[in-house]
């Protein structure tokens, strides 16, 4: 039998370790007095014999036994028990996934069932007053109207004719221009050699031309620049000016004949 030195308690010789502070067990040795007499309390009912040579042994009756042996302590598992509350968890965490799986497919086809009747409850069949699901066309801007009037060529039309003069070779010629269904023909006679014009930008009052000769090359510079500008309902000047250039070479000024 060994004791605890500490706490006093009493265990079993195959334990090295107090179960309650740790500490190291000793082997138990009651200290005993040789001159007195060793008594034995025996349980109830049981008295000892003397034998020949040894110390009288005396059982009092009613009595318990002088030393308990309480059952030996062991440290408590708590292995399971963690183990259990983990498993615990994770079943309820998919429990919860699960739920929030049905509720987000059962939201979804909730929105899509709306969705398709109120596509239906718009269908130009169930609505009568939706009889043209087409956009209206838009209408047409007066103000591109009135600039359309104004940069018309209308006051360009008919047969002019007139005297130009050139600067650089100081001589006179002849020219006759035809306006016809934004057909420009222009011929001059006293050179002789003609051509058409080309229009490049227009407004209310002028308008500018490209010059191709088609008759006459030898005669008449080709791609000539012309400028020409509105005076009156009878009246129109025209500028001429060298291929890519803007200095004006030659002028005229051309009556309405028709």
């Amino acid at each position: 039998m060994k004791t605890c030195p500490n706490c006093q308690r009493n265990y079993t010789d195959d334990l090295s370790f107090c179960l309650e502070d740790g500490g190291q067990l000793a082997t138990y040795a009651p200290q005993q007095n040789p001159s007195q007499e060793k008594t034995l309390i025996l349980p109830s009912g049981i008295r000892a014999t003397e034998a020949p040579g040894s110390v009288r042994q005396t059982a009092i009756e009613g009595s318990t036994p002088a030393y308990s042996y309480p059952s030996p302590q062991f440290p408590e598992k708590r292995g399971g028990k963690l183990w259990a509350f983990a498993g615990g968890g994770v079943a309820l965490a998919f429990v919860v996934i699960i739920a929030l799986a049905g509720w987000f497919v059962w939201k979804a086809s909730n929105k899509s069932s709306a969705d398709s009747s109120q596509a239906a409850s718009k269908s130009p069949n169930e609505n009568p007053r939706d009889t043209n699901p087409r956009a209206a066309p838009p209408k047409a801007d007066s103000n591109s109207e009135s600039q359309t009037a104004e940069n018309s060529l209308e006051w360009l039309n008919g047969v002019w004719s007139g005297d130009a003069y050139q600067t650089d070779t100081k001589t006179r010629w002849a020219v006759r221009l035809t306006v016809r269904d934004d057909t420009y023909t222009i011929v001059y006679p006293d050179i002789p050699c003609k051509g058409t014009w080309k229009l490049i930008e227009k407004n209310s009052r002028s308008a500018s031309f490209t010059e191709v000769i088609t008759q006459g090359l030898d005669q008449c510079e080709n791609n000539s620049h012309v400028m020409v500008e509105k005076l009156s309902a009878s009246e129109i000047t025209c500028r001429y000016a060298h291929p890519g250039g803007r200095a004006v070479i030659a002028t005229v000024v051309l009556k309405r004949k028709e």
